[in-house]
């Protein structure tokens, strides 16, 4: 980015900013901001899903939840000849995981539960520890870090892996979706180019859909859009061309999936970088009745308001606001 581009940038951010509320209170953390487009933005943390895992629990537009984590919006993993760790998956009466700690910072300042302030960025950073299903040794070392802005949440993810051997990693579904009532799916890139409804969406692999990385979903209520980073993992680098990167409406929720059926061993680290962001309305929709069309949403992408534009055969464009 040119430096005068920068400063534009830097003096858009500026205008079109607002503080947020924040509360951190008995364990939990509060997010509230009036949008620039009007209306509310809500986000909670807590320790939920079966393992308590402390995490984004529920999202609202306008006081309407949204989004709410009855089970894995950070996917778990599947170990050949073993079962799942991580996420919303016990090993039968038993956790797989649980959280070591969590930090919470506001513009770079350090909360401490039982206060409350006002920032334009939240980050919420929690370290995470997966056992093994078999052996409950510990499998990895999970580092999270949300920064929750504007209207979206954006995730950055480090897996360390401290396995005492060798595991073949058959599925790992890293970013998921929990929206509530969604009605039709969209994924710029893969095969519903054109919305889709949720009944009708399945799958499709990633020979199909080398330009794949955002599905998006509708409901009454808005719009859901999960964008994948080709940094790390969101490269499909440990998926096979013929093996699916896209799951949608399987067990209420739809995947970006990141692994497949790969080794990890001891002293491997595997990151991914991901966005959530909820909108009342897209800027641009010609996905509809037709040959797949132009799609744009507006949300904060490393600090900065940016809209993010798909359109036909092209890479995903992030443009600074």
């Amino acid at each position: 980015m040119s430096r005068i581009a920068t400063i534009l940038c830097a003096a858009s951010l500026a205008a079109c900013m607002h503080a947020a509320n924040v509360t951190y209170s008995d364990g939990k953390v509060s997010f509230h901001e009036t949008t620039p487009e009007g209306g509310t933005f809500d986000v909670e943390f807590a320790s939920c899903m079966a393992n308590r895992l402390f995490t984004f629990s529920r999202v609202s537009l306008d006081s309407v939840a949204v989004n709410v984590t009855g089970s894995d919006n950070i996917g778990p993993f599947l170990i050949g000849g073993a079962g799942w760790t991580g996420g919303n998956h016990l090993n039968g009466d038993r956790r797989s995981a649980d959280t070591e700690s969590v930090a919470v910072s506001a513009d770079g300042r350090v909360l401490q539960d039982g206060c409350a302030t006002e920032c334009k960025r939240l980050r919420v950073e929690v370290k995470n520890r997966l056992y093994h299903p078999v052996t409950d040794s510990l499998f990895c070392i999970e580092r999270m870090v949300y920064y929750v802005q504007g209207n979206s949440i954006q995730v950055e993810a480090c897996h360390e892996f401290v396995c005492e051997k060798p595991e073949i990693v058959e599925r790992y579904y890293g970013m998921q979706s929990m929206m509530i009532g969604e009605t039709e799916t969209l994924t710029p890139g893969g095969a519903y180019a054109q919305w889709t409804p949720q009944q009708d969406v399945d799958r499709f692999t990633k020979a199909s859909a080398p330009l794949f990385d955002t599905f998006v979903e509708h409901s009454q209520h808005g719009y859901q859009a999960c964008h994948m980073d080709i940094c790390g993992l969101g490269s499909r680098a440990m998926v096979d061309d013929d093996d699916v990167v896209f799951i949608g409406n399987s067990w209420t929720k739809s995947y970006h999936k990141l692994i497949g059926t790969k080794k990890v061993a001891k002293g491997d680290v595997t990151r991914w970088k991901g966005v959530y962001t909820w909108f009342r309305k897209p800027d641009t929709d010609t996905c509809r009745g037709g040959s797949p069309g132009e799609f744009a949403y507006r949300g904060y992408y490393d600090g900065r308001p940016v809209l993010f534009r798909f359109r036909p055969g092209r890479a995903t464009e992030k443009i600074c606001k």
